[in-house]
């Protein structure tokens, strides 16, 4: 065992079993191979318990995030760089007229938001409390998604109302070439669509199992959509035709054996997360199964081309079947490197496996190299433990929106949850300056 494997298994092991010392036992600013992040915590807001890839740093100066909470409303927040001001737009279940009504509640951001050629910000909610999924169809149940975009420019949000009845969003991607929010539906996995300019609602029907719907749909620079199912398989969507090919080529992705540390029922087949690169005019991506980072070149030949480029995980867990589950935490940064937020331990949040420091990996686009840049640290000493959303804003920044360990408050719930069911964690907006900030 290395000493640096070492120091964090003790460091972990004293934080769980000594009651009163979660937060101390992640403190570790002055060890090496860390990197330091600045953080703003979502106020008013410390209940919400999750984000997945819902983040936008837009063309304004604002950085748009959707902050989730299990059984209750999620919210649509921003946060203003130019006036370092966090802003609660609202209420997801108020915003789409759906409150008092005794419905499940609009309770996620759950897909990227994307910016309109007139600066809305288009996105689509989805659910977060199911019912165990006996009402999901019914009434009272969960009434569906809503498609829906906010004008920073009046301050409101435009509903366009529900797309998918009885069922939510988790996927998605807007394009602004054809003015169209495009998502995954769950839990059935149908491809659908808003058309902005028309008001068309449409339903190209089921894509993926319930086990395997992928969490990131790719739109290249002609507004083809690609998304992944099966074991590897590809799929395109074109716009002109209005219709969805499989294409032959297919991923890297390892067959699924038993899970160690993770959810079974997790997907271990598509790929998790996907970035356009307008320079290459390639898709980069990490896989589910074991975080291998691939391209897809949707233009070599008629079903496109894909590469593997290595494995974006944590050094200790290369090669090995107990590598935690990808995030969805990959940007491309305007040096030309992918920066990419993976986990030391099974991490979702309220449902993690563990607590452990995230890292912040590279991968050099021109260089073809991999770097561990060190475990991620607020500047209080603080480790940042997981997170699932990340983006690059037109200045260079990094942001990425996930969690920190805090001291729970005896008099009143300061947190969003708990991991592990004994670790109080809230969610933050982290930021990095890849020119400013350096890796030991």
């Amino acid at each position: 065992m290395t000493i640096s494997k070492q120091r964090n298994t003790l460091l972990l092991a004293a934080w769980l079993c000594v009651p009163g010392t979660a937060t101390m036992a992640l403190r570790a600013g002055d060890a090496p191979g860390t990197v330091t992040v600045e953080y703003r915590y979502f106020d008013g807001l410390a209940e919400m318990d999750g984000n997945w890839a819902a983040l936008k740093a837009a063309s304004d100066g604002k950085v748009y995030v959707g902050l989730a909470c299990h059984g209750c409303h999620g919210h649509l927040v921003y946060y203003d760089s130019t006036t370092d001001r966090m802003v609660d737009v609202g209420d997801l279940t108020k915003l789409t007229g759906e409150s008092g009504l005794g419905l499940g509640p609009q309770s996620k951001i759950h897909a990227k938001f994307g910016e309109g050629k007139d600066g809305r910000i288009f996105f689509a909610t989805h659910g977060g409390w199911w019912f165990n999924y006996a009402r999901i169809d019914t009434p009272e149940g969960y009434p569906g998604a809503h498609y829906m975009a906010f004008d920073p420019k009046t301050g409101r949000v435009q509903d366009f109302g529900i797309g998918p009845r009885f069922e939510g969003i988790n996927t998605g991607a807007y394009d602004p070439k054809f003015n169209r929010i495009y998502g995954l539906t769950h839990p059935r996995g149908s491809f659908v669509y808003y058309d902005v300019a028309t008001g068309a609602k449409v339903d190209k029907g089921r894509m993926n199992n319930f086990d395997s719907v992928c969490r990131t749909l790719g739109i290249d620079d002609e507004g083809n959509v690609y998304g992944s199912f099966g074991m590897g398989r590809l799929y395109k969507y074109d716009p002109r035709t209005d219709s969805i090919r499989e294409l032959s080529v297919t991923l890297p992705v390892r067959a699924k054996g038993i899970s160690l540390g993770r959810d079974y029922n997790k997907a271990e087949t598509a790929w998790r997360v996907v970035v356009w690169d307008q320079e290459t005019r390639k898709f980069y991506g990490v896989e589910e199964s074991e975080t291998t980072l691939f391209s897809f070149d949707p233009y070599a030949g008629p079903d496109g081309e894909v590469r593997t480029l290595g494995q974006m995980c944590v050094r200790e867990f290369a090669g090995h079947r107990d590598v935690p589950y990808a995030t969805l935490s990959l940007t491309l940064g305007h040096d030309r490197k992918l920066y990419y937020g993976v986990v030391g331990k099974e991490f979702d949040y309220g449902a993690s496996a563990g607590v452990a420091a995230s890292h912040l990996i590279t991968y050099d686009l021109r260089t073809q190299r991999i770097e561990d840049l060190g475990e991620m640290h607020v500047p209080d000493g603080r480790a940042v433990i997981g997170t699932n959303a990340a983006d690059t804003a037109p200045d260079g920044t990094i942001y990425f929106v996930g969690a920190l360990p805090v001291e729970a408050s005896q008099d009143e719930q300061n947190y969003g949850g708990k991991i592990g069911g004994v670790t109080p964690y809230r969610l933050a907006l982290f930021i990095y300056h890849p020119k400013a900030s350096k890796g030991n």
